[in-house]
């Protein structure tokens, strides 16, 4: 058995108060506040800014207007990036419950939520279903050019557990 790992600190992220995609998302939002998308974006948005309670706000507000597996998937990305791991598992959890395990991201994101709460031993078993799902997170390679795009906490997240799969688990 693998016992679990220590909590994960996230880098304090200074606060920015905009960006040209943040005043975007907001004339998106002042032109149709029914908008779930562009408020989740917002949110994410806020989120990766250091804009905290903003972005929780936002989030709320997308998921109340629009409660899918998809919506959860992407609030669970924003509490990833905002610390909140515990909050972040719960999110990736009830996007996973709510697909039945189809969507593609569904293991993956497990992932992340279960590394952030030090749960290494779940986190190791989604990673194996990520990877007979998406052969690309069983390469190093491949799993760096998949995820070059994700912020660098994420990156960490993925990178450590892929290194822990393949050393320790990997069938």
């Amino acid at each position: 058995m693998v016992s679990a790992c220590a909590h994960r600190e996230i880098p304090t992220i200074a606060t920015v108060p905009t960006s040209p995609k943040l005043e975007i998302l907001n004339a998106q939002i002042r032109a149709d506040a029914e908008n779930s998308q562009a408020w989740l974006n917002r949110g994410y948005t806020l989120a990766l800014l250091g804009r905290k309670a903003e972005a929780r706000a936002d989030l709320h507000k997308a998921v109340s207007l629009k409660d899918t597996g998809p919506m959860h998937n992407r609030l669970g990305w924003a509490y990833f990036n905002l610390g909140d791991f515990a909050e972040a598992a719960r999110e990736f959890e009830t996007a996973a419950k709510l697909s039945g395990s189809r969507a593609t991201y569904d293991y993956y994101s497990l992932v992340l939520g279960y590394w952030g709460i030090g749960d290494t031993k779940r986190a190791l078993e989604n990673y194996q279903l990520a990877v007979e799902r998406d052969p690309r997170f069983g390469e190093y390679k491949t799993l760096a050019e998949r995820t070059g795009e994700w912020t660098p906490i994420e990156q960490r997240a993925i990178h450590e557990t892929y290194v822990l799969w393949s050393k320790a688990w990997k069938p």
